[in-house]
C-alpha cells in the first residue's frame, strides 16, 4: 500500500469511527444528556464534539505520520493493527455512554482506550516523535472524559 493510500486510510478509520459514534447522538439520547447533572468543569455537548473531531483529526493524523515513515520501523503492522483496536474502543465509548447510556460500561471502555493509547504512544516514539505527542494530547483528553464520565456516574 503506496503513502498517499495510507494516509487517506488513516483519516477514513478515524473519522469512520467518529461516524460510528455519532450515529448514537441522537435526539433522545442527547436529550438524556441534556437532563444529567455533571461535574463542576462539563463543556457543553456541542463543544464535546466539536473536540472530539479535532481529536479524531489528531490521532489521524498520527496514524497517518506512523504509518508512512521511512525507514519502517520493525513492529509499525502491529502497531498500526493496535491503533485500529484503539479507534474501535473509541467508537464503543460513544455507544456504551450516548447510545445505551450505560455510564458505568463507557468509563471501563475508558479504561482499556487509557491503557492502549498510552501503549501506542510510548512505542511511537521509536517511530517518530510527533506521532507520541498526538497520542499523548489525546491521553489527556481520555482522562478528561474519563472525569466527566465518573462524575456523572456518581451524581446520578
Amino acid at each position: 500500500m503506496g503513502t498517499p493510500v495510507r494516509v487517506v486510510a488513516a483519516f477514513l478509520a478515524s473519522f469512520g469511527a467518529a461516524y460510528v459514534g455519532y450515529l448514537f447522538l441522537t435526539p433522545s439520547a442527547l436529550a438524556w444528556y441534556a437532563g444529567l447533572t455533571k461535574p463542576f468543569l462539563a463543556l457543553p455537548v456541542n463543544t464535546l464534539t466539536v473536540l472530539w473531531l479535532i481529536f479524531y483529526g489528531a490521532i489521524a493524523t498520527a496514524l497517518a505520520i506512523a504509518w508512512t515513515k521511512e525507514p519502517r520501523a520493525e513492529h509499525i503492522e502491529g502497531w498500526v493493527r493496535f491503533f485500529f483496536l484503539q479507534l474501535l474502543f473509541t467508537a464503543c465509548y460513544v455507544m456504551f455512554f450516548f447510545g445505551l447510556q450505560a455510564v458505568l460500561v463507557s468509563f471501563v471502555d475508558l479504561l482499556f482506550l487509557g491503557f492502549i493509547v498510552v501503549a501506542l504512544a510510548m512505542s511511537a516514539t521509536e517511530i517518530d516523535r510527533r506521532t507520541a505527542y498526538l497520542l499523548a494530547a489525546y491521553f489527556l483528553w481520555i482522562l478528561y472524559n474519563a472525569y466527566l464520565t465518573v462524575g456523572i456516574w456518581l451524581l446520578n
